[in-house]
Parts: C-alpha cells; sequence; structure tokens
C-alpha cells in the first residue's frame, strides 16, 4: 500500500483525500443504513413494496412481533405464506441478538435454524447486525405494530439514507409528505428544481437553487445578469419562495458554498437535510456528491459510488461530474477522478 504522502507527490495533490466510511459488514451481513436505503431504493415505487424483491424475516417470539416490528417484515413461523426464497432478490433475517456477524453453524436458535437451511439451498441471506434493538434505535419510522392504525400502505416511500442523522437525498413527493419530513426530524430542506414551484411546510427551512438538468457545462450557458447565481433561503419567516433570480438557474459549483452552509446550519442546530429534485437521481445526486466531496474531503469516484449504494438509480448528467471533477481539483489539486470511467 502506498504511504499518503507518497501518493500525494505522485499526483501533485496539494492535499490527499480521506476516504469514505463506507459502512461495510462482514460476509453474509447487512447494516441497518443499508437495510433503510434497500428498503426505500427503487425507480418508480420503493422495493419494499415489492414481495418478490425483498423477503425480511421477524425471529423473535411472536408476541414480540405483534407488539412491533419491522413494516415489511414476516414472522420466521408464517413464512410458508411468503413468496418461495428462491424467487426472492434478497433475504434479510433479525433477532433480538446484537448480532457481529452470521450465525455459527452449531447454533441452533430460529435465526440459525433458518440461515442454515437457505444457505445449504445455496441462497445468501443477510443477517442485520446488532439485531432489533439497533433497528429500533435508527429505523423508528420504518417500524409498524402495537396502536399503530391499521392502513393499506403502511410506509410512505423514504428518501436514502446518506448520512445518518444529517443529510438524506430524495425526490419531490417526499418533500412534501409531512409524515416523512417528521418521521426523520426533517428541518432543512434543499430543492434544486427548475420547473417545479418551491414547496413550503410550517416550520421548516428551505434553500432553493435551480440546478439546470443539462449535460454541457456552465460557461457553455449563458450567464445569468448578475454573474452568479446562490440561490434563495427561506426560514419559517419568510415564505414568499422566491427562486433565485436567474431564470436559467445556476451552476452547481457557484451554489456549493451557500448549500454547504446550510447544511452546517441544520447540523449546528441538531436538525437534518433533505436535498431533492423531480426524480431524486440526476441534480440533487449531483449536489449530494459535491456536499460529501467538500465534507468528508473525498475524491469524487468515492462520492459517486457511495451515493449510488444508497441510491442505486442515481445517474447524474456528464455536464454535473465535470463541474465536480473542478470541484475536485480544487479540493486536492488535482483531477483524481476519470469521470468517463465512473459508469
Amino acid at each position: 500500500m502506498v504511504a499518503k504522502e507518497s501518493w500525494a507527490a505522485e499526483r501533485a495533490v496539494c492535499r490527499p483525500p480521506e476516504p469514505l466510511d463506507w459502512g461495510l459488514a462482514p460476509p453474509h451481513c447487512i447494516t441497518p443504513a443499508t437495510l433503510h436505503n434497500l428498503l426505500t431504493d427503487g425507480f418508480y415505487a420503493p422495493y419494499a413494496a415489492n414481495p418478490r424483491y425483498l423477503l425480511v424475516a421477524d425471529c423473535r417470539a411472536p408476541r414480540a412481533f405483534t407488539r412491533r416490528r419491522l413494516a415489511t417484515a414476516r414472522w420466521h413461523g408464517a413464512l410458508h405464506t411468503a413468496p418461495p426464497p428462491n424467487l426472492v432478490n434478497t433475504i434479510v433475517l433479525y433477532d433480538d441478538r446484537p448480532r457481529s456477524g452470521p450465525p455459527a453453524p452449531g447454533d441452533t436458535d430460529p435465526l440459525a435454524t433458518i440461515y442454515h437451511d437457505l444457505r445449504r439451498q445455496k441462497l445468501d441471506p443477510l443477517v442485520l447486525l446488532g439485531g432489533w434493538s439497533v433497528l429500533e434505535a435508527t429505523c423508528p419510522h420504518l417500524l409498524e405494530g402495537g396502536d399503530d392504525p391499521p392502513t393499506p400502505d403502511p410506509m410512505p416511500w423514504y428518501p436514502a439514507q446518506i448520512l445518518p442523522g444529517l443529510l438524506y437525498l430524495g425526490h419531490a413527493e417526499m418533500a412534501t409528505d409531512p409524515r416523512v419530513l417528521s418521521s426523520l426530524r426533517v428541518t432543512h430542506v434543499v430543492d434544486v428544481t427548475e420547473s417545479l414551484p418551491p414547496r413550503v411546510l410550517p416550520s421548516m427551512n428551505y434553500l432553493v437553487v435551480p440546478v439546470p438538468e443539462e449535460e454541457e457545462e456552465p460557461e457553455q450557458r449563458t450567464p445569468s445578469s448578475n454573474g452568479k447565481d446562490k440561490g434563495t433561503n427561506h426560514n419559517n419567516n419568510n415564505n414568499n419562495n422566491k427562486r433565485s433570480s436567474s431564470n436559467n438557474g445556476t451552476d452547481l459549483i457557484t451554489s456549493l458554498p451557500t448549500i454547504l452552509a446550510f447544511v452546517g446550519e441544520a447540523r449546528t442546530y441538531g436538525g437534518c437535510v433533505l436535498v431533492h429534485c423531480d426524480q431524486g437521481l440526476t441534480r440533487a445526486a449531483a449536489v449530494v456528491m459535491g456536499i460529501l466531496m467538500s465534507e468528508r474531503r473525498c475524491t469524487l469516484e468515492d462520492a459517486f459510488y457511495y451515493v449510488k449504494g444508497a441510491r442505486s438509480a442515481v445517474h447524474p448528467h456528464p455536464g454535473l461530474l465535470h463541474q465536480l471533477a473542478k470541484h475536485e481539483t480544487v479540493l486536492f489539486g488535482a483531477s483524481l477522478t476519470q469521470v468517463e470511467e465512473l459508469f
């Protein structure tokens, strides 16, 4: 492995980038954050709504399952009513144990029994790290049971978790759903759409930065009359909700300092930020990558695959990625990512 100083010297990097914490799990395991994003990922609907995409087995006692459970989970004693495991894309198992890895070969508890049986079928079930207590603490909005009112759609479509407790990435409808915003304790919303009207909800802070969804780089567009456009900040006392002064939007890098200050404000007050565009796949994804690069001092390549790991459908346009590549050069004094190789 090349030392950081040598690595930086070879590439004329003024400051080596820091590696992102990918939150990787041991083999055959899954973290609560990854499970959250797996449940909320999808193109036209969350994968949690597709019974043949995801099978979650609750391996606790029946009374515990009835009292509180993951919204899409099935009790392990009733798995015969679920789609055949070999037809399901992903299988997740959890119980009360604070597990740090898959069960040992000699374990005979319900989770271990199901796990080993599925492995014998050449399937690859994933064991939730930390068990129920961690799931309950980190994803309370994904739980149901007890006194919850019955509903045909128990779990709304939540945004992807990028930085736990601070940053989420989603689409426009999520920014208008009070249940989503309150469940995730969102206090700040970054709206980077061009055509949709800004959304104002009580007790919410908004930053409107219309980033164009086009592939050419910013210098190829006609600049705005004021030279640059930093966006418009709307707090609880100003709900006029006017967009920034440029009708053509603003380039991503010009807006990034304003966005970072907005995220910093949320962090200072213990808040949480939702970044969204129309679909949450292009412009908002690029903005989140820029936030990660600046906040975590990481390369564009790391930020790209980190965000894509959280929300698999993201596909920022090349023009936005080239802007982020220039930002990478500013951060580290050299270009470290080949944009053409990201896809």
